[in-house]
């Protein structure tokens, strides 16, 4: 595939955001500790550069295609000042932008904060979909059992408490079912919030029990790794094996750099030399568990090395990537910084397009204009016969609630390859706009990303998810629960051909 249909298929937000944090982690290294910060300023200094730097820079904030954007930019930023003013803490500080960031309902838009410490009282809870927010993870030495009901805490009941100190910050509300899954952040606020419970209730084995909370400071790298197995996420290892009889081709993440590169080629070349083994075997599945996106020129790479380039073509050159770029001299300026580094990369052939695309905005803002239209669609050559799959069993496509962004593009085409066959749980989903860049807050305390462009002819539409033929049926997804899961599911597909091959009479 050529670098140009590579650059044009980015999901940056994911290769960026390790940009983004990297920048976050050096700018606390050099805060003056010592400073006393005056968070209401900080915040609403905050807020009105972010409602700044949209307005001039964000595809969102002029998109008549959108109109909830530029409402919210307006009506948003006058909440968030609101709230601005009465912060004292970096928590009131962190809660008064991200409700306005988050607000946008654009996963692409992201406000990072520097030095931030969280803290948690040893248990984690998630609210389940029978309506019941339960303990899901917890230090043995606390009296919280594993299981345990939360029934309320400080009298306020869990989904009040979900609503006033999770929802606004942590879910996109266009993504109704990650309700849920933005629910186990409930009891990891930053240190020192004072909107933290003090005293909660809960139930186990009809014992109702009172808990005084204690809170401890716990490291970031320490919190991800609680969320995630509170969240009941299982994500596997990049790579190709076999359990119990099925074919896992797992795809957690498509943001690959440096050396790890080498490991999606070798993956790339294994698919090659097992080619014959897979497209044999009775169960394959193509396994995106955890995968968040990165770059969808992988998993284009990957489908062609598994269904081969016609099938492929066929599903692209259909595909309408016109898009229109923001235009603005900061998002020139910010074409050319990231062309600088493409070239620093060794990636010469981004970074030559990225600076053509500086002049045209450049050319374009001369002109008075407020979009760059390019046309990006692969013309591919399509022909008229229906693809057939090379596999003799079922392929199956896996996803859980993670799958957004390159993920998302990978489900385009995976969904429409011949035969095969979406299971698992929704994907979550993403905005029109991508391509993003960063930049550094005026008070010193965080980031803000955001995109410059708009896809106009996407085959999803604004924050839409893609539905499995199948659900999951419940449980953590682990590899011996999904083989004998996807062994046992009932397939036209997987019958005929056990059938054909006397396995099944």
């Amino acid at each position: 595939m050529k670098s140009s249909i590579l650059f044009r298929l980015l999901a940056l937000a994911v290769v960026y955001w390790n940009t983004f944090f990297s920048v976050s982690i050096a700018a606390a290294n050099n805060l003056n500790k010592t400073t006393k910060v005056d968070w209401s300023v900080a915040a609403q200094t905050d807020i009105e550069f972010i409602h700044s730097t949209l307005s001039g820079n964000h595809p969102g904030s002029v998109d008549t295609e959108n109109r909830r954007f530029a409402l919210w930019l307006e009506d948003g930023k006058t909440i968030a000042l609101t709230n601005a003013k009465s912060a004292t803490t970096q928590a009131d500080y962190w809660r008064a932008v991200r409700a306005y960031t988050n607000g946008f309902r654009d996963g692409h838009i992201w406000f990072g904060i520097n030095d931030a410490i969280h803290q948690w009282p040893g248990f984690l809870t998630r609210r389940l979909d029978d309506g019941r927010t339960q303990v899901v993870l917890t230090n043995q030495k606390l009296n919280v059992p594993l299981g345990s009901q939360l029934k309320s805490c400080d009298g306020i009941e869990p989904d009040e408490l979900v609503q006033k100190m999770v929802n606004p910050f942590r879910w996109n509300a266009d993504i109704p079912h990650e309700q849920n899954s933005a629910s186990v952040y409930l009891f990891a606020p930053l240190a020192n919030d004072k909107l933290r419970p003090r005293k909660c209730q809960f139930s186990f084995k009809e014992r109702v029990f009172s808990q005084t909370l204690s809170w401890k400071s716990v490291s970031n790298q320490q919190l991800d790794s609680f969320l995630q197995k509170a969240s009941g996420n299982v994500v596997p290892t990049l790579g190709l094996r076999q359990v119990d009889g099925v074919w896992f081709v797992s795809l957690p993440t498509f943001n690959f750099q440096d050396k790890q590169v080498d490991a999606i080629n070798a993956l790339l070349k294994k698919l090659e030399t097992h080619s014959s083994r897979l497209q044999k075997a009775h169960w394959d599945v193509l396994d995106v568990r955890g995968n968040t996106g990165g770059n969808s020129g992988w998993g284009s790479q990957v489908a062609r090395k598994l269904f081969g380039d016609s099938a492929v073509d066929r599903i692209e050159g259909k595909f309408n990537w016109t898009v229109d770029w923001r235009v603005s001299a900061q998002n020139a300026m910010s074409q050319r910084h990231w062309a600088t580094i493409a070239k620093q990369n060794g990636q010469i052939e981004e970074a030559r397009e990225r600076n053509e695309l500086a002049d045209e905005l450049e050319i374009a803002l001369s002109q008075g204009q407020t979009y760059l239209r390019r046309n990006d669609s692969i013309h591919l050559p399509i022909t008229d016969k229906e693809a057939q799959s090379p596999f003799k069993g079922q392929v199956f496509f896996l996803t859980d609630n993670n799958c957004a962004s390159a993920c998302l593009d990978f489900a385009d085409i995976a969904r429409r390859l011949p035969d095969v066959l979406h299971i698992g749980l929704p994907t979550s989903a993403d905005a029109v706009y991508i391509d993003n860049t960063d930049v550094e807050l005026p008070s010193g305390q965080g980031q803000l990303s955001y995109s410059m462009k708009a896809y106009r002819n996407r085959i999803r539409a604004n924050n839409e998810w893609y539905e499995p033929k199948v659900r999951w049926p419940g449980g953590a997804m682990t590899d011996p629960a999904l083989a004998f899961w996807v062994k046992n599911l009932k397939t036209k597909r997987q019958t005929a051909t056990r059938t054909s091959n006397g396995i099944q009479k």
